[in-house]
């Protein structure tokens, strides 16, 4: 796949200081006469402190202070006096020559251009540093640890970065100086490139120089118009409800609630709890046979040979649908995404027709949320599993979604959460374009390579807005 976006490290990559940080508070300890070497649990301790410093989780100001008072610091007026030299040492960057011009130079090719960096600091105080080396300007968007909570080489802060530049590990490469962050750029699908590196660093490409980065093979030239050719041949998009349109939250009085109406309403003798106990059990039997055939049962079959068996099937069969319902509950609540409708609402607005396609076992439910919250008339086709038949990633759903709404699997794009069921799925049935949305924290426990890779990897609803733009009307104005 071509690349398109380029992210990079900051410090050692674009500035320097005269002196490591660390370096430089140890020369100021050993002015006022403190011992500069710690216990190897003291080094324990402070590693595990800037791992939480660098995600936000302790302030700047906390972690040299718990820092100096492991060197043997003890008075804390003292230790603010030395805390104020290294917050004023650590505005001394200096650049690193050819940033600028290579920036520029990439830029001119037409990469998105974004920077993934660890500090302790806020992300304003990184961007005065960028600013002072003269890059701040070049680059389109800033992945911050603090801002994040995440840091390199944890998956979760690349992958927030290629969220907020709406790109695939595949459409992307990560430039930077240290091994470990080079390696975890790879684990995530990323090409990597070193730069002001040490000896034996490992990566796809290596640079002489920031300059040089102009020469490397894979930044030659940008396609930015891969996905923007996508988005025009795009007329449906249809959205997958769990964990897209809608989100689950635990609630155990309603939960509890659901238990007990089903228990009264089978008439079982059992506790609702264990009574459900047993139902979850066979529900765990029904899904590897769903897994495994791809096949939904639909609802009486579900309930009369999968959940209650044992129970006459004249009694039971009856009681499906709102068994169904009620056991859903038992999972917890559904709430919409607080962005859901207004995107509904805008994307329609634009002219593209929407969809809904997902695998569940209820038939009930997702209309009846729908009319309740008002977006039954945005969603002309509503295609459930528990109704055709067949589920992702077979592709069969996915061709009667497209069936159902005029348009060719082309022309269509998937919006959903789950790559290796929903972007497998999508791709064998030849859809246009598949999006995955999910935290990155989420979408770093996923694979996302080879026929799990989506087309574009979003965060929130919200962010189709930025995608598909308002479609064209035909000359006729049909």
């Amino acid at each position: 796949m071509t690349i398109r976006g380029i992210f990079f490290d900051a410090a050692g990559v674009f500035y320097n200081r005269p002196q490591p940080t660390d370096k430089y508070m140890l020369g100021l300890l050993k002015e006022r006469g403190f011992a500069v070497e710690l216990s190897a649990q003291d080094r324990m301790r402070q590693r595990a402190l800037r791992s939480q410093a660098d995600s936000g989780q302790v302030s700047p100001d906390e972690y040299w202070d718990q820092v100096l008072a492991m060197y043997g610091v003890v008075a804390p007026q003292e230790r603010r006096s030395l805390m104020a030299r290294i917050h004023h040492f650590s505005d001394n960057v200096l650049a690193i020559p050819g940033g600028r011009e290579a920036l520029a130079g990439l830029k001119q090719r037409g990469f998105v251009l974004g920077i993934i960096t660890d500090t302790i600091y806020p992300l304003e105080r990184k961007m005065l540093w960028l600013d002072k080396v003269g890059v701040a300007k070049s680059v389109d968007l800033v992945t911050c640890s603090t801002a994040l909570g995440a840091h390199k080489p944890e998956p979760a802060i690349y992958l927030a970065a290629l969220q907020q530049a709406h790109l695939t590990p595949g459409e992307a490469a990560f430039v930077g100086h240290d091994a470990a962050e080079l390696e975890g750029a790879h684990t995530v699908g990323m090409a990597t490139v070193a730069v002001n590196h040490d000896p034996g660093t490992e990566a796809d490409y290596h640079a002489r120089s920031l300059l040089d980065l102009l020469n490397i093979p894979i930044f030659k030239e940008a396609h930015m118009n891969q996905v923007d050719t996508m988005v025009c041949d795009i007329e449906a998009i249809f959205i997958d409800v769990g964990a897209t349109l809608r989100y689950l939250v635990q609630d155990e009085p309603y939960q509890a609630q659901a238990r007990r109406q089903i228990a009264t309403l089978v008439g079982t003798d059992e506790s609702p709890e264990s009574f459900c106990e047993l139902l979850d059990a066979r529900y765990k039997v029904y899904r590897k046979w769903a897994f495994e055939t791809l096949l939904e049962a639909p609802e009486r079959e579900l309930w009369t040979k999968w959940m209650l068996p044992d129970w006459p099937a004249d009694r039971i069969a009856p009681l499906a649908g709102e068994l169904t319902y009620l056991y859903r509950q038992t999972m917890g609540h559904r709430h919409a995404q607080p962005d859901a409708k207004q995107v509904v609402v805008e994307l329609t607005r634009r002219g593209y027709r929407l969809g809904i396609l997902s695998n569940t076992i209820t038939e009930r439910e997702i209309p009846e949320w729908l009319e309740e919250d008002g977006l039954s008339q945005y969603f002309p086709t509503v295609v459930l599993s528990s109704i055709f038949g067949h589920r992702k990633p077979g592709p069969e759903i996915f061709w009667e979604a497209a069936r159902q709404t005029g348009v060719e699997p082309a022309q269509a794009a998937y919006v959903a959460d789950n790559p290796s069921r929903d972007v497998l799925g999508s791709r064998r049935a030849g859809f246009g374009m598949m999006i995955i949305m999910g935290e990155p924290d989420a979408l770093a426990k996923k694979d996302l390579t080879g026929e799990n890779k989506p087309d574009l990897i979003i965060r929130t609803l919200s962010e189709l807005l930025d995608i598909f733009p308002p479609r064209q009307t035909p000359p006729d104005g049909s």
